[in-house]
């Protein structure tokens, strides 16, 4: 049996005759019938027959749907006429027509039914096949002695249709066929009952993919039966024939497991939903903090980069307001300089600060006296000076640093704020006598 629903069924008829057997199977999208067999009458009891069939067909009641069908002691079939309703009020309407339908009164009956499709009026045809509820006590004894489980007893009276021609079964009710509604005698009807034997074959074979040369006409109650459970709704799922009681049947968990799967794919899915909706939004918060916490790092990386070039352009503002602007008349002061220094001397390097100039000189003339040289300076004065010859040459270098000459400059400074002042004075003097000979000028004219 597949696991969403059947894939293989079994069907037993047993009667005290004998016993057939078949196994259907689904193959290509069609019911095939795969094994078939039949145990004749002998000394065995039914539940020993019975377990030789199963093993001769190769079917267990474990992985296999299994089916009996047959006749009852003291069953009656009888065909009426109902309106549509739900099978719970079908039911409840044909136990009440039970009583007047069949010919003997039944103690504790049962019964069996199936209903075609209603017409255009909404009326029904409702099979019926009711027996005494103790007549399942031989099924259930023989599939106890068989160790075995059946799914369910069906009448193979219960798998006819409307337009189906006459059926005639070995053994059930000999001597007769059963066709438009009711029972009729087979005496001197063998050519009616050729003729339906072959459009039963045709049927069939129509229906099922038969072996070649299958003797339809013996298994016809088993092929009925495999009919109804192929017609759309299975057997087994149909309440209005449920009769076999509760122990003998098998215990079937397909149903369970079904629901069970449904129950954890949706389970499943909610927790992946669940899921999808924490992470979702916990994952669309994390996703909008990392922006924002990316665009804050960009910020603050172009305040940072801002207020450096800031700082930098401060501290260069500040260099230039600290620097001391030095003396007016230093160019002069190193042509003054460049002039007292010998042609032999070479200014390598000089170095000038506010608390002097050092330099560095060169002369290949290894007596000479700078302090005597320098001393026309007024403004520098000789402050460090150290001479020493190089090393296999003839040229002396010497570094010489050169310090303001304090007191020459601050009387230089004097002498140029005196100068200044009678400059001033002379001027103002100027001007005076420029007014005054100008109103001279003025009175004479008048």
């Amino acid at each position: 049996m597949g696991f969403l629903g059947k894939s293989k069924f079994a069907v037993l008829s047993c009667s005290p005759e004998i016993f057939r057997g078949a196994v259907f199977g689904r193959r290509n999208s069609r019911w095939t019938l795969l094994r078939s067999g039949e145990n004749g009458a002998s000394g065995e009891l039914p539940g020993d027959r019975l377990r030789a069939l199963l093993r001769e067909i190769g079917c267990s009641s474990g992985d296999t749907l299994l089916y009996l069908t047959g006749d009852l002691a003291g069953s009656s079939f009888f065909v009426w006429d109902s309106v549509e309703m739900p099978w719970r009020e079908q039911r409840g309407a044909v136990e009440m027509e039970l009583p007047g339908a069949v010919p003997v009164p039944m103690e504790d009956p049962l019964f069996q039914f199936v209903e075609f499709p209603p017409d255009e009026e909404g009326n029904v045809k409702v099979c019926v096949y009711a027996f005494p509820a103790s007549s399942l006590d031989q099924i259930c004894a023989m599939l106890n002695r068989a160790n075995s489980k059946a799914d369910e007893f069906v009448s193979p009276l219960l798998g006819l249709m409307p337009g189906d021609p006459p059926v005639r079964f070995e053994t059930i009710n000999p001597g007769f066929f059963f066709s438009e509604g009711c029972w009729k005698r087979a005496a001197g009807r063998d050519k009616v009952l050729a003729e339906a034997d072959e459009k039963w074959a045709e049927i069939m074979n129509g229906l099922f993919v038969l072996p070649e040369n299958f003797p339809v006409a013996r298994f016809l109650d088993i092929l009925l039966v495999a009919r109804l459970e192929c017609s759309g709704t299975a057997v087994k799922e149909r309440p209005s024939l449920r009769v076999l009681p509760d122990p003998a049947r098998p215990l079937r968990y397909r149903t369970h497991i079904q629901l069970g799967a449904v129950l954890l794919v949706l389970l499943i899915l909610n927790l992946l939903w669940s899921f999808y909706l924490n992470y979702g939004g916990e994952y669309r918060e994390a996703r909008q903090l990392a922006s924002e916490i990316e665009s804050c790092r960009r910020k603050i990386n172009s305040i940072q980069s801002r207020l450096k070039r800031n700082q930098k352009a401060i501290r260069d503002m500040t260099r230039v307001v600290e620097i001391v602007p030095g003396e007016s008349d230093v160019i002069g002061k190193l042509a003054a300089f460049s002039r007292l220094l010998p042609e032999n001397v070479l200014v390598s390097n000089m170095r000038w600060s506010d608390s002097g100039v050092d330099l560095q000189l060169q002369s290949e003339n290894a007596g000479i006296n700078l302090p005597v040289l320098l001393k026309p300076l007024t403004f520098w004065k000789v402050g460090n000076l150290q001479q020493r010859q190089m090393w296999n040459s003839d040229v002396t270098s010497i570094n010489l640093r050169l310090v303001p000459n304090t007191e020459a400059n601050a009387a230089l400074e004097t002498k140029r704020k005196s100068g200044g002042a009678s400059r001033s004075r002379s001027s103002g003097t100027r001007n005076t006598n420029n007014r005054s000979g100008g109103s001279s000028q003025r009175r004479t004219g008048r």
